[in-house]
């Protein structure tokens, strides 16, 4: 069997786990000489054309483009503050989940809500990212989530700010966008198995190859097995996930991706620590978990996509993509539901819940660049629509019996626990969208843009067929503005104003519904690309108001009045790329600061996002000898460090929650054996560091940051 055939099947056992139909490519001719005399044993001898397969690094870098504003741009041509977290840097820091590469990213605050750090929602200020995209294709995430394993994508985009022009409804905090991996026109295999502390055990296969002589069919699979068990007594985990897609290039310039992405996790689910009822934090090991030993989450992702793409002469593209994204969960639990009485113990509450939730998600756009007055300007037009259905099942969450927080047992029966409610909510968007790009003078680039939303939720009770609540927004327009000056060649002055709205499932007095919430944006920085665009460095101001959001009538509680307004603002700095050959480098800073600016008597002056830290900086770094005796070897390192935050759970009361700053270390030693094979060790928080990561409420949510861990990958590429 020729090498090419051979790694033809590889991928397509990879590719397998996902729903996806592939052919191999058929072997070369032989060359048989010409019959010029009677053939010798050698002459006779079949020779196949050679299969050249190469060994490559992931990426360049830690410098990416964006892709959130439909085409292709750089950070320097994005009005906004962003960041991309590469291939090669998630390779180096042996990042094996979505949540440990946003805490590495600049602005971002990971909220935990399990022990295995699986189950997450992540916020930038103040606000949560509420709409991650796959793809630039927005799906609902209200709520907390459990993200694809990281295996499947090429790299991850963040857009600090609104996205509403191509989003629509959302929260105003930021926009999240994951880009999967695409099938490649040559053979390429490679894969890693990683081990580490607590029992860590993963291994990943990634391959691609041509399905036809020429490579316009071609193959891509992903397959990931990972069994981990925790810090934290009791927890345990199992991920298993396969991605494949195929992509065929039609004629010149149209290209067909088809594709699809199964995961599922089985894992234990642990709600954090209780506190006392005056805000003191309980000082226990890190390793005490609060729960019953059958506790379980297990949460399933079925994605199946369809991308068809039109290059046109001179840089326009026509795309039209739609994605079918569905998830399950089943949550099953015993957790702490009280605060620590004098004796020591809490509550124990016990409940389960399940939730459907099925997106369908379809964009179509152009984009259409045109050359006037000397300068080439750029419009993209477009149109998208998204649908997500969501039943939710649940028992009555009862407590139990009692747990001893300085010495818990584990060993709980399992009550009966039936499903006693059960909720059915349908939202629908639609909208169209514009955006110019016009270079008006040399240095000079205006953007101007707009979008009109349709939007609905109806949401019943499945039991009785009675309506919950049934809300729309019509005709919705949502701006976007900027302008971007290039000072001098590398050096470019921004200023944005963005606009994003919320539906709010409220009624005033006189029975209207109240409107959405409309978040805007004034943000303005510096950008520039260094060192042959190999380092981009960011600065950014920002105000964020969010009005129009409902309060309680002081007249009647149970009606709302659209008064309130909160405001985030502050600034933010981030130095991202290659300093020297070998020498990459990623560094940001954040200053934060929330406020409800009109609310209720005890919101008034308060913050509105207290667990979003007023200061954060991240930072990591790796550097590689490419000459020498020592050429192969990679040291690097880096850090996070936050200042101290709380949780307030009522406005109205004193109680504070607070979590002490902290700064975690965290250090790296690879070393490439040949071109093919390399190995990696990270070990984080080198100091052992204990400090709370999250803080939440008396009752549980209350969570220590993990204590020194080592993790080492072998990785091969061929």
């Amino acid at each position: 069997m020729s090498v090419n055939k051979t790694l033809s099947l590889a991928v397509l056992l990879a590719s397998a786990a996902g729903p996806v139909l592939a052919e191999t490519a058929a072997a070369d001719p032989a060359e048989v000489p010409a019959e010029t005399a009677p053939p010798t044993a050698a002459e006779t001898a079949v020779t196949l054309a050679p299969v050249q397969v190469t060994a490559e690094r992931p990426d360049d870098g830690y410098v990416g483009d964006l892709s959130l504003g439909k085409t292709a741009q750089s950070i320097r041509e994005t009005p906004q503050s962003a960041s991309v977290v590469t291939r090669q840097r998630l390779d180096d820091q042996n990042i094996v989940n979505i949540a440990e590469a946003l805490k590495f990213t600049t602005g971002v605050t990971v909220q935990r809500f399990d022990a295995a750090g699986l189950f997450n929602s992540y916020f930038v200020r103040g606000y949560q990212v509420d709409s991650i995209q796959l793809d630039g294709l927005p799906f609902g995430s209200s709520g907390n989530i459990v993200d694809t394993d990281p295996a499947v994508y090429e790299r991850i985009e963040l857009l600090r700010g609104p996205g509403g022009l191509f989003q629509g409804a959302g929260e105003p905090g930021a926009s999240l966008n994951l880009v999967r991996k695409r099938a490649l026109p040559k053979a390429a295999l490679s894969g890693a198995v990683t081990v580490g502390s607590w029992d860590l055990y993963r291994a990943e296969v990634d391959g691609s190859t041509p399905l036809t002589a020429d490579g316009a069919l071609r193959a891509r699979g992903v397959v990931v097995h990972e069994t981990r068990d925790s810090y934290i007594d009791v927890i345990n985990a199992q991920k298993k996930t396969g991605y494949g897609t195929i992509e065929y290039d039609l004629a010149p310039g149209t290209t067909v991706s088809v594709g699809g992405l199964l995961q599922r996790v089985d894992s234990v689910i642990n709600q954090g620590l209780p506190a006392y009822l005056d805000g003191r934090l309980v000082d226990v090991p890190r390793s005490t978990f609060i729960g019953a030993d059958w506790n379980e989450l297990v949460p399933k992702t079925e994605d199946l996509f369809v991308e068809l793409e039109h290059r046109l002469d001179g840089g326009g593209e026509l795309k039209f993509a739609v994605r079918r994204l569905d998830r399950r969960m089943l949550y099953k639990v015993a957790r702490a539901n009280s605060a620590i009485d004098a004796e020591g113990e809490t509550a124990i509450q016990t409940g389960v819940y399940t939730a459907d939730r099925q997106n369908l998600s379809a964009d179509a756009y152009a984009s259409l660049p045109f050359d006037l007055g000397g300068h080439t300007h750029n419009l993209i037009v477009g149109a998208n629509w998204r649908d997500q259905e969501q039943n939710n099942y649940t028992s009555a969450f009862t407590n139990v019996t009692r747990q001893d927080v300085f010495d818990p047992d584990h060993a709980i029966s399992e009550p009966a626990m039936p499903y006693t409610a059960a909720d059915k909510t349908d939202t629908t968007q639609f909208g169209g969208y514009a955006q110019l790009r016009a270079r008006v003078l040399d240095p000079l680039t205006l953007v101007a843009g707009g979008r009109i939303s349709w939007w609905q939720s109806r949401s019943r009770n499945v039991g009785t067929g009675a309506s919950i609540s049934d809300y729309a927004v019509d005709g919705q327009l949502t701006p976007f503005f900027a302008v971007i000056y290039d000072l001098i060649e590398p050096l470019s002055l921004y200023a944005s104003y963005a606009d994003i709205f919320q539906p709010q499932n409220a009624v005033q007095a006189s029975g209207e519904q109240i409107k959405p919430r409309t978040g805007r944006q004034y943000e303005t920085g510096l950008k520039a690309e260094l060192l042959q665009q190999r380092l981009v460095a960011q600065f950014a101001l920002f105000r964020l108001e969010d009005r129009n959001r409902a309060i309680a009538d002081p007249n009647d509680s149970r009606l709302s009045v659209p008064s309130g307004e909160v405001r985030s603002q502050g600034f933010e700095f981030e130095l991202t790329g290659l300093l020297l050959p070998g020498w990459n480098l990623s560094v940001g800073y954040t200053n934060v600061d929330t406020e409800h600016r009109v609310g209720t008597a005890a919101q008034q002056g308060q913050a509105f996002a207290p667990f979003t830290p007023r200061h954060s900086g991240n930072l990591w770094t790796s550097y590689r000898v490419d000459s020498g005796p020592l050429q192969g070897l990679s040291l690097g390192g880096g850090l996070r460090a936050v200042s101290s935050f709380y949780s307030q759970p009522s406005a109205a009361s004193p109680v504070r929650f607070v979590a002490d700053a902290y700064t975690v270390l965290s250090a790296q030693l690879g070393y490439e054996l040949n071109r093919h094979w390399s190995a990696n060790l990270t070990v984080s928080n080198l100091l052992d560091e204990k400090y709370y990561e999250k803080v939440s409420i008396a009752a549980r949510q209350n969570f220590y940051g993990e204590p020194r861990s080592a993790v080492l990958a072998l990785r091969a590429r061929f």
